[in-house]
């Protein structure tokens, strides 16, 4: 993988002669060949529970009448003048491949596992956003919870092998307690269970290409830099959080980075139901993989519930997690709200282990 500088000036150096070919093709009037579709155009095969992906702004035809520009030839022009202010679905920084070694404030980024063909979890150093094609996301964290599943059973006793409350080197913790999460307010929270969330393809999708329907756009700087990453909100999400913040301690954890994820929750979390945040620097890290450790959270497991679409996250504490699928875009998606009835009833003080309830097989 060539470093980051590179990659960028070829997708510029691509963008600029993607423009003069433009130019040269709207100079010849109507009668001009139609310009080739663009990536996002092209469908892609979907398991079941997965929704469509968004329609490409590239697919939009540019209007020839200049005197009334619409919102997205202007945005254009801007491009062509040196304004990059919106990243399209041709020429967007790949987000998987040309965006590595800037995570400045997690820890190094780990050695990552070289033998499986797509990115392992955890890969892109600003967020744990992943390829786009619904059916090779999916294909890719069965495959990492298998691997890690595989390599947890072939140890004779994992439990001795080690000590999962024990911190590793460089992990960010609560100097107060020891643990990821300060000491519980029991004035606030009394006998509240806490609710483990997900961000990326949990509560939204976000993504480093332009997307038309984006609720807010989040500035990252990388390599000095400004970079937009357009963020979707799955539906259902700002009562989800509204509900649950009454409910349980909320935790969002993240395998993404503070610079992009703490923006993006300032803009999500519009209810301030969000009780705490935890980022990369917080994960445990396990054959290369960035693992939500829950036994390090600091409440008693008996009281802890993950939600997560990876099923690699929570693979040392399966009997904690409620799965949910990947989402991207699809607006007719109705999983979280789905969740309220169950989350309601867990929350209840009559569940004194989550763990005797929860089945992941459900």
């Amino acid at each position: 993988m060539g470093s980051f500088t590179s990659l960028l000036c070829c997708t510029l150096d691509a963008k600029d002669d993607s423009e003069d070919k433009d130019h040269k093709s709207s100079s010849r009037g109507a009668n001009s060949p139609a310009s080739p579709k663009s990536p996002a155009s092209k469908s892609s095969n979907k398991p079941a529970a997965s929704s469509s992906r968004p329609e490409s702004p590239a697919e939009n035809s540019k209007p020839k009448d200049k005197a009334v520009p619409s919102k997205e030839a202007a945005a254009e022009q801007n491009n062509k003048n040196g304004k990059k202010d919106l990243l399209d679905d041709e020429n967007s920084v790949n987000e998987t491949d040309t965006i590595t070694n800037t995570n400045e404030e997690s820890n190094p980024t780990p050695t990552l596992n070289t033998n499986t063909q797509s990115p392992p979890m955890g890969e892109n150093p600003i967020s744990n956003i992943r390829p786009e094609d619904e059916a090779q996301q999916a294909q890719m964290e069965a495959q990492i919870a298998a691997d890690v599943q595989e390599q947890l059973s072939n140890s004779s006793d994992p439990e001795s092998e080690f000590d999962l409350t024990k911190l590793q080197e460089g992990q960010a913790f609560n100097p107060e307690t020891g643990f990821l999460l300060g000491r519980k307010n029991t004035k606030k929270f009394g006998n509240k269970k806490c609710l483990i969330l997900d961000l990326d393809e949990t509560l939204v999708h976000s993504s480093f290409k332009y997307l038309r329907t984006a609720d807010f756009v989040i500035p990252v700087e990388i390599d000095n830099q400004v970079h937009h990453v357009y963020v979707i909100k799955r539906p259902g999400v700002d009562e989800f959080l509204e509900k649950v913040g009454k409910w349980f301690e909320v935790v969002v954890f993240t395998a993404s980075v503070s610079k992009y994820g703490d923006p993006l929750l300032n803009k999500l979390d519009i209810h301030r139901s969000v009780h705490h945040r935890l980022f990369r620097d917080s994960c445990y890290n396990y054959q290369g993989n960035f693992i939500k450790n829950l036994s390090q959270i600091g409440r008693p497991l008996s009281e802890c519930i993950i939600i997560d679409n990876s099923p690699a996250s929570y693979i040392f504490h399966p009997e904690h997690s409620i799965p949910i699928s990947s989402w991207f875009s699809d607006t007719h998606d109705n999983e979280l709200l789905d969740l309220l009835p169950f989350l309601e009833d867990i929350s209840k003080p009559n569940v004194d282990d989550v763990s005797k309830v929860l089945d992941i097989g459900l």
